[in-house]
């Protein structure tokens, strides 16, 4: 079987995604990833053949006006090299972020849709972004999935198919649910040497957008103050910090620790490590939180809102803790009953490495070959 990988561009977690799931599927199949001049070959292993073809593309999710540069608007007839597909003849093509103008343009130019089986994973249904980047999702992403006819949309929770079926009016038959598999990658690629974890150390990670609730943690500080007065929480990631300014002033300045911009693969590594626990406090969720996966990875537990599909990948009690969204007090006796319950925490951190087997990218992979494999069989 041969499949074809397509990674337009290189941020966010998107590279890091897709060469999970390759590098776990390069067992079963030959595959080939068809992306971006940028792209990190090193991300893939050797079973994994690499072509770049498409110019790099530059968007930061902090400034739209970069999604229309010259430099992406130039880039857009490199595109047209997809054409390559009819030289490599898939047996599948697997669309593994989300669909931008350019590649949607040229697959329906090609006719790749009407060739080839095209696998698509959606990794959310509706914006989880404020109404600037709600209007660019919805009105030139989603614009550009009607163009392409998908043989299989991929959601990761049950949440998320019922609401693709709901309000996409996609039918039922047409949607597969593949869990985000654990992101192992920051283990196995870092050079940094074993950290331990640091006593009483709470972790927000990732990009700083207001979905993700880092004004209730702010608030739930000094509560957790109360009974444990070394917590130590760090925040790291890009985004506006701006609006959570009096918020951070106003709290002691000894118990935070902010890293307010990207955050490289091997401190990402450092960060999880040193955490005792991971804190995701979002007020909406759609799709699944690429950080639970990685917070899995490093046996992590998690205490998150309990909002979207969140409650499909944690076990409230088992390994982390489940709280209503947008209240601080709530959120702040879960963390200090993890923190301050050692054997609570080890069986927690226990049952986390058990769920992280259980969705390994060794088993994500073989459920993705099982698919393709079905698709196959059903064109025969």
């Amino acid at each position: 079987m041969k499949i074809i990988y397509i990674l337009p561009y290189d941020w966010g977690g998107m590279p890091h995604y897709t060469a999970e799931l390759v590098n776990s599927t390069s067992e079963y199949a030959d595959t080939i990833v068809l992306g971006s001049k940028d792209i990190q070959s090193e991300y893939f292993s050797k079973n994994v053949e690499v072509m770049k073809i498409f110019d790099t593309l530059s968007f930061s999710i902090n400034n739209l006006n970069t999604a229309f540069s010259f430099k992406n608007i130039s880039s857009f007839l490199s595109f047209k090299n997809i054409k390559i597909i009819d030289k490599i003849k898939p047996d599948i093509i697997h669309l593994t972020t989300p669909l931008i103008p350019q590649l949607s343009f040229f697959i329906f130019l090609y006719k790749l849709d009407k060739i080839y089986p095209i696998v698509f994973t959606k990794h959310g249904i509706y914006s989880n972004s404020g109404l600037k980047i709600k209007l660019l999702e919805e009105n030139i992403i989603n614009l550009s999935e009607r163009f392409v006819k998908f043989k299989k949309i991929i959601v990761h929770t049950k949440n998320d198919k019922d609401a693709l079926i709901k309000v996409k009016k996609i039918h039922a038959e047409m949607v597969t649910i593949i869990p985000h598999g654990t992101y192992t990658f920051f283990k196995s690629n870092s050079n940094s040497n074993r950290i331990s974890p640091q006593k009483n150390c709470i972790l927000f990670f990732g990009n700083i957008r207001k979905y993700k609730g880092l004004e209730y943690l702010i608030e739930a500080i000094p509560f957790i103050a109360e009974e444990i007065p070394d917590i130590k929480v760090i925040i790291a990631g890009e985004g506006d910090l701006s609006q959570y300014r009096n918020l951070i002033n106003e709290s002691n300045k000894s118990r935070l620790e902010v890293y307010n911009e990207f955050v490289p693969d091997e401190q990402v590594c450092e960060l999880f490590q040193r955490a005792e626990i991971v804190v995701l406090p979002y007020s909406k969720m759609s799709g699944q939180s690429g950080i639970l996966n990685i917070a899995y990875a490093f046996d992590k537990p998690v205490v998150a809102s309990d909002v979207g599909g969140f409650n499909e990948l944690i076990e409230d009690g088992e390994t982390g803790y489940l709280v209503p969204p947008k209240d601080s007090n709530v959120l702040a006796k879960s963390i200090i009953k993890i923190l301050k319950d050692e054997t609570l925490k080890k069986k927690m951190g226990d049952n986390v490495h058990k769920k992280a087997q259980e969705i390994s990218w060794a088993n994500i992979g073989k459920k993705y070959i099982e698919l393709y494999m079905e698709i196959c069989r059903d064109g025969d």
